[in-house]
Parts: C-alpha cells; structure tokens; sequence
C-alpha cells in the first residue's frame, strides 16, 4: 500500500482497474492481486509470468502465454525464411577435399590473407562463376573472366525453381559485381541456345552492354528473346561459324574461337578462351554423336590440336551426366527408327509426340518420318511454334514439302493421317499435353485410340507432375510410350540425353590433359563426381582441381592458381509476366500458403471513438467463417472492447494501436487454432458520429493517413521477416 495516499480506497485483488489498472496517483498497488515487479506494459496491461493480464476480458480468458504465440510466430518465420532463400548465396558450405582450401571451410576473414598467389606483382587472369554452380537446381549458368581493365562473359541463363517458389516462373543471375564494372566487360559469349544460358539475356544485357558473339542459330534464339524485352536496347550481334575457326579479338587480353560440340539442339559450341596466361577452354553442354543429324560431328580434333600446340591451362567441362555410367548406346537416328515402328504399327491412331521444344533435329527426324508414312504434322505449344520459326530462317532444319499444316486444318483429316508434336513432356500443368488430356485444349481432346509417345526423360524434381500426366493420359484410354518402359511395348529408344556419360568425360579431359580443372553447370554433387572423376581416371592432381561455388574467385597466373576469395553473387525473382519479384512478396506467399490470412475492418467515428459498424472479418486460407463463428464472435467481441478503450475521443497513433491489434489477435487466434496466420488490422476513421452509420459510409469515408497504407500491408505487417 502507498502510505502516502490517504484517500485510496481498498480494491479486490485482479478486478480491472481505470486508469491503467492504477491506484489514482499512477503506482501500482501492493496487494495479492498485483504483481509489483511487472515490466511497464502498453495499455493493456502487462504480464505475470508469460500469462497476460489484460482489462480485455477476451484476452484474459485466453490460455496461451503470449512468449508462446511469439515463440510460434518466429518458428514459422524461421521457416518461411528458409524456404525462401534457397537462392540466396553468401557463403557457401564448401568442404570438398577440391574446394581449393585443403577442405578447409572458407571464411571472409580466416582465408582473406591466407590466399595470395605467389607473385603478387604478376597480373592474374580471374574466373568467377556468376551462376550455375552448386546451386538449387541446374541453370543459371553464367561465367566471367576479368583480366586487368578487360572483363568477358560466357552465357546468361536462368533457372527454373520449381513448386517450392510460388508464383516465381524463374530466377536470373545477381550481376551487382558486373554492373559494378560494367565499363570493363568487351562481349558477351554463348554457347548454345538452351534457357539455362540464355534466358536471362533480355534481363541484363542492357545493364552491361557488349557486343555479343554466337553461332548462327544462337544469334536466332538470342534475337527472338529480345523480342519480349521491354528496354529498348539493341544488342550488336556477331555471329561466329564454329567451323573455320575464326578469332575475334575482345579488348587488349582476350580472344575468342567457337568450337562445334554435338548437343540436343543446333549450333552448339564449346569456347577456346586465350590470354595472356594460358588458354581455358568453356565446354558448354555436350555429348559425343557418332551420327548428327546434320552431319557436323563435335570438333575434337581442332580442341586437340589446340591442346597440342599451345596447351590448356584450364578446362571449365560441365557435370549434368557425369554421374551416369558408361557412353550414349544410341543416336538420333536410332530414335527416328523407333517413330517410324510406331507409325507401321498404329496406322488407324493418331500419333502425339511431346518432346523439348529445342530438339530441333528430332523434329526434323519425326517430320521425315511423318512423310515417308503419309502423314501431315502440325506443332502446338508457343515455345514449339517460335523454336521452329528461328529453325527455319536459320536453316537448321529440313523440312519434307507439304507435310507442315495448321493445328486447325489437321483436326479436319483422318486419324491415320495426324501427327502432333507438342509441349508437354514435362508434365507442366498448363502445357498442351495435359490441355488435350483434360478437354481444355481448342482442337485437340486425347482419345482412346491415341498413341501418346513421350520423347524425353523427366528432369530431375518433374518425376511426380510427369506421372500425373501420364495418369491422366491413360484413364482416357490412350496408350502412352515412355522411354523408360519401351520394353513394355516392344519398342526402340525414344529419347537420347544432351549431356555427356562418365566415359566420354574421361575420353575428353584424357585428350585435352588440361593443368587445372574446374567442374561447371551442375548441382554440387555433379561437381564433385566431376571432380573426381579427373582426379582419379585423368590423373589431373587434387590440388589442382576446383570445385567452385557461384561467387568464389580462381586466380590463375602463369605458373599457378589459387582460390582468393568471393564476389557477391545471388538472384533475382520473375513471375510469369517477366516482372521482377521482391523476396518479401515470395515470404508472404509461403506464411499465406502454409497458414492464410486473417484481415479485421474497422470503421471508426473520429469525433467520438465509436464503431460505426460491426467489425467486418475475412479469412483467406486461415479458417472458413461460416464454420467458426464462435472464433469470430470472440474476436469482434474483443475489438469492441479494444476501440472502446483505445479510442474514447482521445487522439490516439493509429500505427500502435494497428500493432496492438495485431499481436492481440495474433494471441487469440493461436490460442483457439494453434495457427499462426498473417494479420491485417485496417481501421478507417470516419468524420462524423455514430449516427452516421448508413449504407452510404464509403462515399463519407476519409481515411486518416497512416505511414502504412493497407493497401501495402500483405508485405510489411511480419516484422520478424
């Protein structure tokens, strides 16, 4: 008791108290009820013990301490976080006995003094991944070496981030360092037209402009993604014949050749790379062909004779299917003998082929196959239908006479003598396969005489959207062929990886004998079987092998090389409009997906603090109103209670009541769901009296202004982000 006021009188211990739960001079009283070493609390009273003690009777009733709901709140947040940032880079781990460090984890201190190369005063020749090593995924690919005042780039890709980033269609390099030095850069190399190198070139190129340089069809595809940009800017394209060897000199250090490889789709290029250290060769994508479909073989002879007569100081070999045992058993003509089987054989079918709309000469194959069988083809799918555009002004591509025609007229002909080739095989939701197997297509509903033939593999994480297709396909009655279980249907090979087989990389490293060795474009397990791989079949020694991560810095002299360090690298969000997407938009999307959204409306008189409506509630992915409405009496009981107290024709800051509301509820839906939803709290105040309620409030309504406008709220209100 305070002996000092005379005039307190005595009280029942925990009733709610005016004034702040008081004594009428401020102090808090001593008896049982209160506890007098209570941290100061907001207007709502403080705590005992984590357990709220609050003049709203809602609150009091609740049985959940509030650490605990924020204990909650921060375990979701930690989750979300973790969640979204899978492609964010910073240090990576990296203790691989070829990360460059003797196993050894890199830090920014520890290493920053340790790594110099021998002869501080000799210029090195920096390689710096960009993108596209050890990452989330395979893509992204992005390569850059630095060379005094001269800087060049080896492709631009993007990756393809999967279910597990809603709404992100993909993500593109972080090029801060670039853009840094954007005056250094003398060109932009390609090796071939996949979108794991080149689907972020309409994103950057116009933030570190050079003229490019690439192989014919390259320069096709690399125009036609321009297409969608939205910069105004207009590359300066050069266009480099992989076959005559030609040398494009890039500033005062470097200079340029392109060398034929086989891939799965035209014009693919491995790049020789020489400077005033050595020459380092960039593979690109690969595979060995004993038969190309156009005839040009990969060009081994011209890396031989390259490593013969000047050596190789670096070879930079992707690592996609190192991992796989042995060489390719087939070829592209091998699966064109299999088309033409399945054509004999369903003669009264239509024939649906779903296929990478890139597989240029496979398609060049089914077309031949399609007219030697009397059948006409017609291509669905937008990236099919460009593809085979740049294909054809590029001539990259064959094609019979009259055996093209428009999705439109093929649906007029008899079964016998339709073909379609279509997106698809991956099992996207929305590509033209599964349009046709659910009747949402606008020509094309699968049947149950329909032959569907997958020629591809799934790539790795689109094993489940693969099989729902194929489900989906197959309760319509059509007979599906997959690559992998032609042997239920008698058939030949229907799909031939890209990428090259454990045995063609020991063939190709063996022929080069490079000094230094750096695994690229490919997850860190392919990294470090590439890795050892070379070590153990090569003979290349462990010390000089790197395993890298998109960021690390590998200087290399004349006579040595060394990890020295990181440059800030990342990504960067695009949906599927090709607009960038903040990391606290994709935050709010997984809480939301995981747990919904909880809004409260209230309209509130300015002149007497009163409700002039009943609370408005919405519930988004959280609960279904309808069926909680003993939750939603309680809350609209509680904010009642809460803007009679709050408000009460005193001037109040909106923002603390807002995050009062917000924690308040937050406390009383975790308690009654367990559930820790994002929520909104929007007040609107009103000029005017209670009596001025009416159906036409939102043409009187004037919204004080706040620094947080609602409107914004979905991505600013979870502080713990």
């Amino acid at each position: 008791m305070n002996p000092n006021n005379n005039n307190q009188q005595p009280t029942r211990p925990r009733s709610p108290k005016p004034q702040n739960g008081g004594n009428g001079n401020g102090r808090p009283q001593g008896n049982r009820g209160q506890n007098n070493n209570q941290r100061p609390q907001n207007k709502q009273g403080g705590q005992n013990g984590g357990k709220p003690q609050n003049q709203n009777t809602v609150l009091a009733r609740t049985q959940t301490r509030r650490g605990e709901v924020f204990a909650a709140a921060r375990r979701k947040s930690d989750t979300v976080n973790t969640m979204a940032s899978q492609h964010i880079i910073n240090v990576p781990v990296n203790k691989s006995l070829y990360n460059g460090y003797h196993g050894m984890q890199y830090t920014l201190n520890g290493n920053r003094k340790a790594n110099r190369l021998p002869l501080a005063d000799e210029p090195t020749l920096k390689v710096i991944p960009i993108g596209g090593l050890g990452e989330m995924g395979i893509g992204k690919n992005m390569m850059a070496l630095e060379y005094g005042d001269d800087i060049i780039v080896i492709d631009m890709g993007l990756l393809f981030p999967g279910d597990g980033y809603p709404g992100i269609n993909y993500i593109v390099p972080d090029i801060t360092y670039l853009q840094e030095r954007k005056h250094k850069i003398r060109g932009h190399v390609f090796t071939h037209a996949h979108l794991d190198h080149i689907g972020a070139f309409r994103h950057l190129v116009h933030k570190i402009p050079a003229p490019i340089y690439a192989s014919h069809f390259t320069v096709g595809m690399l125009q036609k993604t321009m297409d969608e940009a939205t910069s105004g800017y207009t590359p300066q394209y050069n266009t480099l014949n992989p076959d005559i060897h030609e040398r494009v000199q890039l500033g005062e250090h470097f200079s340029i050749e392109l060398v034929r490889v086989n891939h799965s789709i035209p014009d693919a290029t491995a790049v020789v790379i020489r400077t005033p250290v050595g020459v380092l060769i960039d593979t690109g994508d690969w595979r060995f062909e004993e038969q190309p479909v156009d005839g040009k073989k990969f060009d081994l002879e011209r890396l031989e004779q390259i490593a013969r007569e000047e050596g190789i100081l670096m070879l930079m070999n992707e690592s996609t299917n190192c991992e796989f045992e042995g060489t390719h058993m087939h070829g592209e003509f091998d699966i064109a003998q299999s088309f033409d089987d399945i054509m004999k054989e369903n003669q009264a079918s239509r024939i649906i082929i779903s296929t990478f709309s890139s597989q240029i000469h496979r398609i060049q194959m089914i077309l031949e196959k399609a007219a030697a069988n009397n059948r006409k083809v017609a291509f669905a799918g937008y990236s099919m239908i460009q593809n085979m555009e740049v294909a054809l002004r590029s001539n990259s591509i064959k094609v019979p006479k009259d055996v093209i025609v428009r999705m439109d007229d093929i649906v007029k002909l008899p079964d016998h003598k339709v073909t379609i080739v279509c997106t698809g095989s991956q099992g996207e939701l929305t590509a033209v396969l599964n349009r046709m197997a659910t009747g949402a297509h606008k020509h094309i509903k699968v049947k149950s005489s329909d032959i569907i033939v997958f020629s591809s593999n799934p790539i790795p994480g689109n094993e489940v959207n693969v099989v729902h297709t194929v489900d989906g396909l197959m309760r319509e009655g059509a007979e599906v062929l997959q690559n992998r279980t032609k042997h239920l249907h008698d058939c030949g090979p229907l799909h031939m990886s890209g990428h090259a087989y454990y045995d063609d990389h020991v063939k190709l490293i063996s022929a080069l004998k490079p000094k230094y060795y750096m695994p690229i474009h490919g997850e860190f397990h392919m990294l470090i079987h590439n890795a050892r791989l070379a070590e153990q079949e090569c003979q290349i020694p462990k010390d000089n092998i790197f395993v890298c991560d998109s960021g690390d810095v590998v200087e290399l002299n004349s006579h040595s090389a060394m990890k020295t360090g990181r440059v800030p690298v990342g990504g960067v969000m695009y949906d599927n409009a090709g607009e960038e997407v903040s990391e606290v938009v994709l935050k709010d999307r997984l809480h939301i997906a995981s747990e919904g959204m909880f809004i409260v409306v209230l309209t509130v008189s300015r002149k007497t603090g009163r409700l002039l409506t009943s609370p408005d509630i919405i519930s988004r992915g959280f609960i279904y109103l309808r069926d909680s409405e003993e939750l939603m009496n309680t809350i609209r009981a509680y904010l009642k209670q809460k803007v009679a107290r709050s408000f009460g024709g005193r001037r109040v800051e909106l923002d603390d009541i807002k995050r009062e509301l917000k924690d308040d509820i937050s406390h009383i839906l975790y308690d009654q769901t367990r559930r820790t939803p994002i929520v909104i709290p929007v007040i609107n105040e009103i000029s005017g009296d209670g009596g001025q309620g009416g159906n036409n409030q939102a043409q009187r309504q004037k919204q004080r202004p706040a620094p947080q406008q609602p409107q914004s709220q979905p991505s600013q209100l979870p502080n713990q982000y």
